[in-house]
């Protein structure tokens, strides 16, 4: 074997080595890409912005792109108390539906085909049970439980995801009131009123009132 052969192995090892890498670079780019862009779907428990007392199960995909054949399961299995029940257990409201009928409706039926990225929903989940050590709420929820979620990409071999969420109601329970948007309009507000009726009363001015009879 000559010099020259052995150029010509060398480069033709070389540039077979080359090849491969780049393939392996643009398939790894590739996997960096789609994992970027996922869909994430996620869930959480929040304090509304009223702050009524039940506390809400928040779903959302905060993914870059949709989300598809989007399934739950709650661990364990929601509860079907009466509705007898469930009032004899909740302070101060009277329900005349059982309020997790929603979450099965919206949630356990049928696969949800697309969740856009951005896209969120609430629903009622947690209502505080007038036995506060009973360990769960008064629809049946104990205070500690998951959701599963389940749901693929838009690929043509999509990928399967499965994550499971912590639904804690416990670090909600008996805490401020959240310092939303709306609570804030809503100390502004107060605060003005408050201001007005001092200058009111300053200038020797009545409270007036702005209650009407019909």
């Amino acid at each position: 074997m000559d010099f020259n052969q052995i150029i010509n192995i060398f480069l033709a090892v070389f540039t077979l080595g080359t090849l491969i890498t780049a393939i392996l670079t643009i398939r790894q780019a590739k996997e960096f890409e789609k994992e970027r862009t996922r869909p994430m779907m996620q869930a959480h428990l929040r304090i509304p912005e009223d702050f009524s007392s039940s506390i809400e199960l928040v779903i959302s995909n905060v993914g870059q792109t949709i989300a598809h054949n989007v399934t739950f399961k709650f661990i364990p299995d929601l509860p079907e108390l009466s509705i007898e029940e469930i009032n004899a257990s909740t302070i101060g409201s009277t329900w005349h539906r059982n309020p997790l009928d929603m979450i099965r409706q919206r949630l356990l039926g049928d696969p949800i085909q697309t969740w856009v990225p951005s896209y969120e929903i609430t629903v009622m989940f947690w209502t505080p049970n007038k036995d506060s050590g009973s360990g769960v709420s008064a629809e049946g929820i104990p205070t500690r439980s998951k959701i599963e979620i389940s749901y693929t990409d838009g690929y043509k071999k999509p990928t399967q995801y499965s994550e499971v969420f912590e639904l804690n109601a416990s670090l909600l329970l008996y805490t401020t009131k959240p310092k939303t948007p709306v609570y804030k309009i809503q100390k502004d507000l107060q605060n003005i009123h408050q201001e007005l009726k001092s200058i009111r009363e300053g200038q020797g001015f009545k409270e007036a009132s702005v209650s009407r009879t019909y």
